[in-house]
């Protein structure tokens, strides 16, 4: 064999093995690119995108840690009391052909003691109180919303002595209309009584947000009770770091919409309307020292309880101060007073809380 049949058959072989190594390669398939988490600034802060999909979430809540003290408080005794809770809000949203379709939910996780504590040989029973709450789960399509929801009645001052309306969660079906220079209006079907009857209640807003402050107007009708209610609270910018905020109520007769006072003593419940008043006036004075500490004091008169016919007042003063970015406390002292403390022999009453409360 010469040397040119010698490199010929090499390279003939040198061939084939390259083709069978071919054929045999691994194949490594190129990476599929990942898909971070965008943010979605169309609905504002907090908001991103759910990957794969248009829809827009939210998660947010805080954590709550409050002792509130109350002097005999619903005829019991006095002294400091513990609360907790957690709150989770998840709120979702994305445009279609009829608007933005929304769905929120807010849950609460609570924890507290029952006012009657016990003492034992063997120690004190706190009774500890755990709950779990659907704040909130409603579904809403361009102004249309339905489901479990805080009544649209709900609005109040920023003092912690006032009581112009509950933040009650009701069964609800609505509709809310955001019109030009910063005009809304809505209208809502609400049940609190629970499947009692099948006559809702009716609610309707309409408010009025301006650069010198906000004005809402309230109407209600209870089916129930077929009683009428109606409401103004205003928050008026005085300077850049006064507010005055002012309120005023009237009620046809007791009913879920009428004024009511939360701290009345015990011995005058047990009969519907016991807490409720035919009308009832209020202002609070807000002042923001600086960018973490707001000062506020004021007042609230209730007046003709529609089952005793008593009038009753509070006063109340509430510091709340940021010690960082995402963590707040609030301070609130109130003192009642008027003739239902005066019939029942307590000369007025003390109360107020200290929170702590984490955001995100």
């Amino acid at each position: 064999m010469n040397i040119k049949s010698l490199l010929l058959g090499s390279a003939v072989a040198s061939v084939a093995f390259t083709g069978a190594q071919a054929a045999d390669a691994i194949f490594v398939p190129e990476p599929e690119p990942m898909e971070y988490v965008r943010v979605c600034d169309v609905y504002g802060a907090g908001f991103f995108y759910i990957p794969g999909t248009e829809t827009c979430l939210k998660i947010g809540g805080y954590v709550r840690y409050q002792i509130d003290f109350d002097e005999d408080h619903f005829g019991e005794s006095e002294g400091f009391r513990k609360f907790g809770r957690a709150q989770l809000t998840v709120d979702a949203r994305s445009e279609t052909e009829l608007g933005t379709l929304r769905s929120f939910a807010e849950l609460w996780f609570s924890q507290h003691a029952n006012y009657g504590e016990v003492w034992n040989p063997e120690g004190i029973y706190s009774n500890n109180n755990n709950s779990l709450n659907v704040r909130q789960a409603f579904i809403e399509l361009g102004g249309l919303f339905v489901g479990i929801k805080t009544t649209l009645w709900d609005g109040a001052l920023a003092g912690e002595y006032d009581n112009f309306g509950y933040d009650s969660r009701v069964h609800t079906i609505g509709y809310n209309f955001a019109a030009a220079n910063g005009i809304n209006v809505a209208l809502a079907l609400e049940e609190y009584d629970f499947n009692y009857d099948y006559t809702p209640n009716v609610v309707g807003k309409v408010g009025i947000k301006q650069g010198w402050g906000t004005v809402n107007l309230f109407a209600a009708y209870d089916a129930t009770a077929e009683e009428w209610a109606a409401k103004a609270i205003a928050a008026i910018k005085l300077s850049d770091p006064l507010t005055l905020e002012l309120g005023a109520a009237y009620a046809s007769g007791a009913s879920w919409y009428s004024p009511k006072i939360s701290n009345l003593p015990g011995t005058v419940f047990g009969a519907f309307g016991a807490e409720s008043y035919e009308w009832s006036l209020g202002a609070h004075l807000k002042y923001a020292v600086n960018e973490k500490l707001a000062l506020g004091i004021g007042g609230q008169y209730w007046a003709d309880n529609h089952l005793t016919g008593f009038n009753d007042w509070s006063i109340g003063a509430v510091a709340d101060y940021e010690v960082v970015k995402g963590f707040a406390t609030k301070l609130a002292i109130n003192y009642y007073d008027g003739d239902t403390f005066d019939a029942t022999g307590l000369d007025g009453h003390w109360g107020g809380f200290l929170r702590l409360q984490r955001s995100f």
